[in-house]
C-alpha cells in the first residue's frame, strides 16, 4: 500500500484560518478565494446542495453532500468541502443540526481503505474513497426511502401495485367501502409520504451532480483533472487502477439514480391514486344521492297524484285503489333499488 495523504483536517472559522495556510505552504501554491471561504465556512447551508469540483490548477477543489441521517425524513444533509493536491489534502465539513456521523473517524481512514498497486497519488485515493463513502451514504438513504415509501403504500391495503403507473379505470373495480377505508388509512400514512416527497427534489439533485462529477472524472475531462511532470514523465492524479475504482462507484451512481426515480414514481403514483379514490368516491356520493332522490321522487307522485282533491279519479273510486297504490309504491322502490344497485351506485 502507497503512503496516505497528508490530511488538513479544518475544524475552524474564518477568524482562525493558520492551518489552511499551512495547507497552502505545503502545495507551494496560494488558494482560490473562493476555495478559502468555503473551506471556513462551517455553517449550514442555506440553499439546495449542489456538488461540484473544479480545476483550480495545483489542486482540485470540490464540495460534495450527504444526508445528515439516513432514517430521518426531516434531515438535511453535511457538506463536505476539500481541496486535494497530488499528496495533500484539506478537507473541511460542515454538519447539520440532525447529523449522526462521526466525520473525526470518518476523515483520517480515507485513502486507505484499499490496497492499492503501483504510483497511485495519495490525493487521488483518498477523493476515490470519499467518493465512495458519499455514494455508499446516498445509496443508505435511497433505500431507506424505498423501504418506508413501500410499507406505507403497501398498508393502504389497496390491493394495487403503486410502484407502476395506474392503468385506466382501475380504481373503478374497488368499492365504495373499500375507497372509504383507503382514504382512513392515508390519513395516517400521508404524511410520511409527503414528507419523503419533499425530500426527493434534493436528493436527486445531489445525486445527480455527484454523478456528473464522478462521470468527469471517468471520462478524464481536463477541466477536473490535475496533472504534474515528474523526472520527465507526465503523472495522472488518477491512475488507470483507480480511474477503474471510479468506474464502479459511477456505475453505482446511475443505478442510484434508477433507485429514486422508482421511488419518486411509486409516490407521484399513489398521489395520483389517492386523487383517483377521492374523484370516484365522490362521483359515488353524487350518484348515492341521486338514487336516493330518484327514489324517493317516484313513491311521492304517486301519493301526490292520488291525493289530488279531484272526484273522477278513477282509482279514488275502485275497490282494489288503496291496494294498487301500495303495490305501485313497492314495485317503483324494488325497481329502483335493483336497477341502481345494478349499476353500483347503491
Amino acid at each position: 500500500m502507497a503512503g496516505s495523504a497528508a490530511v488538513t483536517w479544518l475544524n475552524m472559522t474564518a477568524d482562525d484560518p493558520a492551518e489552511l495556510s499551512a495547507y497552502e505552504a505545503s502545495i507551494g501554491a496560494p488558494l482560490h478565494p473562493v476555495a478559502r471561504e468555503h473551506l471556513l465556512d462551517n455553517r449550514e447551508h442555506e440553499l439546495t446542495p449542489f456538488p461540484r469540483i473544479e480545476n483550480h490548477g495545483d489542486y482540485l477543489f470540490g464540495m460534495l453532500f450527504v444526508p445528515s441521517d439516513t432514517a430521518n425524513t426531516k434531515a438535511d444533509f453535511d457538506r463536505i468541502v476539500f481541496a486535494i493536491s497530488f499528496g495533500h489534502v484539506a478537507i473541511s465539513v460542515a454538519t447539520h443540526r440532525t447529523s449522526t456521523h462521526d466525520w473525526n473517524s470518518i476523515v483520517p481512514a480515507l485513502g486507505t481503505q484499499r490496497q492499492y498497486s503501483g504510483d497511485t497519488a495519495p490525493g487521488g485515493r483518498f477523493l476515490l474513497e470519499l467518493l465512495d463513502n458519499v455514494i455508499v451514504r446516498l445509496s443508505n438513504d435511497a433505500v431507506n426511502l424505498q423501504a418506508m415509501v413501500h410499507a406505507r403504500t403497501s398498508e393502504l391495503g389497496s390491493g394495487i401495485d403503486l410502484t407502476q403507473s395506474l392503468e385506466p379505470g382501475e380504481t373503478e373495480r374497488l368499492t365504495s367501502k373499500v375507497r372509504r377505508r383507503i382514504m382512513e388509512a392515508y390519513k395516517i400514512h400521508g404524511p410520511t409520504l409527503a414528507a419523503v416527497r419533499h425530500e426527493m427534489p434534493a436528493m436527486r439533485a445531489v445525486v445527480s451532480e455527484t454523478s456528473a462529477v464522478l462521470g468527469s472524472l471517468v471520462n478524464d475531462d481536463d477541466r477536473v483533472d490535475i496533472k504534474q511532470e515528474t523526472g520527465g514523465a507526465r503523472r495522472e492524479l488518477f491512475s488507470k487502477e483507480l480511474e477503474i475504482y471510479l468506474t464502479d462507484i459511477y456505475i453505482d451512481s446511475l443505478n442510484l439514480s434508477t433507485l429514486l426515480q422508482a421511488v419518486d414514481t411509486s409516490i407521484t403514483t399513489t398521489k395520483d391514486f389517492m386523487r383517483q379514490l377521492n374523484d370516484d368516491e365522490n362521483v359515488a356520493s353524487n350518484r348515492f344521492t341521486g338514487a336516493i332522490a330518484s327514489i324517493m321522487l317516484l313513491p311521492t307522485f304517486i301519493v301526490g297524484l292520488y291525493g289530488q282533491n279531484f272526484d273522477d279519479i278513477p282509482e279514488t273510486r275502485w275497490h282494489y285503489g288503496y291496494g294498487f297504490s301500495w303495490i305501485a309504491i313497492v314495485a317503483v322502490t324494488v325497481f329502483q333499488v335493483w336497477f341502481f344497485r345494478r349499476r353500483k351506485w347503491l
